[in-house]
Order: C-alpha cells, then structure tokens, then sequence
C-alpha cells in the first residue's frame, strides 16, 4: 500500500459449469470463484456512470464504470483476464470489461457489481 495505491484488491475467476440438464444458478456468486491473486496494490478511480440497467425498474441505480490501476510488477501479463472478478479492501466487487497493460502496470475497466 502506498500513496498512489492505497487499496488492496484480490482476484477471482468464475469456475466453469460445465455438463448438462437443469442446474440452479450459479453465476457471479463469490463462493463459486477460483482465486487468481491476492494482496494486490490499487488505486479504484470512478471513470462514468453508463445510465440506469436494463430492467429501468425505479429502485435501480445507474451502472458505474471504475478504472482500477495495479503498479507494474505486481500482475504479470496475462494474469488478468475480461470477466474477472476484482474484490476490493471494502468487500466492493467489479467485473474486469477490458484490460490495458502498459510499462506501468494493468489498467482496468471495470463495472461495479450491485447486489
């Protein structure tokens, strides 16, 4: 943790379900993640509201866009893949849109999973 990333978010990948027939939900669900990584440095920075969801019921929040930075060294190229799950120190949980990896490090776009 330092200045210019003061958070610590760790990494989680949906497991496959694989096989067929009737199965009872299972997506996005925290218990059915595997662990990517751990402990990393970030800095969570709100990019844009992208407008209300799909369902455009009155109780629903807009969608948020959030760009989350890890300072290089601390994921490799390729650890990080579209459709991740970031965990955030606050228990806040992002699904990785787009990834950009630059000689700082990984830039990603995120939007925020709302429970």
């Amino acid at each position: 943790m330092s200045f210019l990333y003061p958070r610590t978010i760790s990494i989680g990948r949906q497991t496959p379900v694989t096989g067929g027939g009737v199965k009872s939900y299972s997506g996005m669900q925290p218990a059915q993640e595997t662990p990517v990584a751990a402990g990393l440095p970030a800095s969570i920075q709100l990019d844009k509201e992208r407008g209300k969801t799909e369902a455009n019921l009155p109780a629903d929040s807009s969608k948020t866009l959030w760009r989350v930075f890890i300072p290089l060294g601390y994921a490799p190229l390729g650890l990080i893949q579209s459709r991740d799950i970031v965990t955030d120190d606050l228990s806040a949980r992002y699904q990785v849109l787009g990834m950009y990896w630059n000689s700082l490090g990984h830039n990603l776009l995120c939007e925020r999973l709302e429970a």
